[in-house]
């Protein structure tokens, strides 16, 4: 205390009479404590195994290939309380595959539920049901039941088209199935008898195109088979069995009404080759480079990938308001001159 303020102050570490300072009395309790630095080594007892190694932390525990990415997820089946749609569709399928009395009601109700997923992907794999549907496609039905009867062949095209559209899973299941689909047992019928060996459907359709006579069902099988294209396996089939010859001689069918045929032909060849916006495959095709005209004009060469331009642009000539007929010739000409002549060139 302050004798002259009478306030408290905080003493000074000053020592007192008779009172050892700090400094000394930590030295004389840490005199007899050793000064020297010195590693102390723990002794192992001998035969002791070799240490395990130390685990990876998780993070590092990743596979090496990890598992394909499946962009179309799980199809969920129907729930319960669908009990009567499903009893229609596993009956519809029974009655299609063995042309029961009921085949044509069968054909209407797969037409209503293909394009559910689940059972557009029941279809899809269903390789005598796909069968079936596909020979009423190129117009080989039964003696009982033909396909230009009812409309036969105009509903198998919207069943399959509706059964594979916006579903991946259905498509690529159908493309487990083509090599064995593309050769049918049936549409012999339409070939003479001194032709051998397989007939695929693209060439059974081809043969038999005289034969179509309603704009609306060849419009349903091009979009058929534009919903197909999108699979590659089926895609690369096609283009090898002259598929776009194909596509061309339906274009170039005579007639106003088949217009809108030749409309939805060259959305197939826009969506599936031309427009990548659409998930087009780009450079498959064309193979071939531009032809002349007087090329084009021979009966022989009419149908190559070369003569496309001269043949829509003859059309278009005709009809100047197919305005759509022009776009596509100038956007096959916008990648022709972006991939060069031809992709064969390419290759070379």
């Amino acid at each position: 205390m302050d004798i002259n303020s009478g306030e408290r102050e905080a003493r000074l570490n000053v020592p007192m009479e008779g009172e050892t300072p700090f400094e000394d009395s930590l030295r004389e309790a840490l005199k007899d404590l050793p000064t020297e630095q010195s590693v102390v080594v723990v002794p192992q007892p001998e035969g002791e195994e070799k240490q395990e190694e130390p685990k990876p932390a998780m993070r590092d525990q990743v596979p090496i290939s990890p598992p394909v990415y499946e962009s179309a997820g799980k199809v969920i089946p129907p729930p319960p309380t669908s009990g009567d749609e499903i009893s229609t569709f596993q009956a519809a399928l029974i009655f299609v595959k063995t042309e029961a009395r009921a085949f044509d009601k069968a054909l209407d109700d797969l037409s209503e539920l293909s394009h559910d997923i689940y059972y557009g992907l029941e279809i899809a794999k269903d390789a005598p049901v796909m069968e079936k549907l596909l020979c009423l496609i190129i117009g080989s039905g039964s003696e009982k039941f033909p396909a230009k009867e009812k409309s036969r062949d105009h509903k198998a095209a919207s069943i399959i088209a509706s059964a594979v559209q916006n579903n991946p899973t259905a498509l690529k299941e159908v493309g487990n199935l083509w090599s064995m689909l593309v050769f049918p047992t049936c549409g012999s019928e339409f070939y003479e008898a001194k032709s051998h060996g397989k007939k695929d459907l693209v060439s059974i359709l081809r043969n038999r195109l005289g034969r179509e006579k309603d704009p609306h069902t060849l419009k349903a099988k091009v979009t058929a088979i534009s919903g197909l294209l999108k699979e590659p396996v089926i895609r690369k089939d096609f283009l090898d069995k002259g598929g776009m010859e194909m596509l061309l001689a339906i274009f170039l069918k005579k007639g106003v009404d088949f217009d809108i045929v030749r409309k939805k032909v060259l959305e197939l060849v826009n969506d599936n080759f031309l427009d990548e916006g659409m998930g087009a495959a780009l450079r498959e095709w064309p193979k071939m480079p531009v032809s002349e005209g007087k090329v084009c004009r021979t009966k022989g060469h009419m149908l190559e990938d070369g003569c496309w331009e001269y043949q829509v642009d003859s059309f278009f000539n005709e009809r100047q308001t197919a305005f759509w007929a022009k776009e596509f010739s100038q956007k096959l000409r916008e990648r022709r001159a972006e991939w060069g002549d031809s992709i064969q060139d390419r290759e070379l």
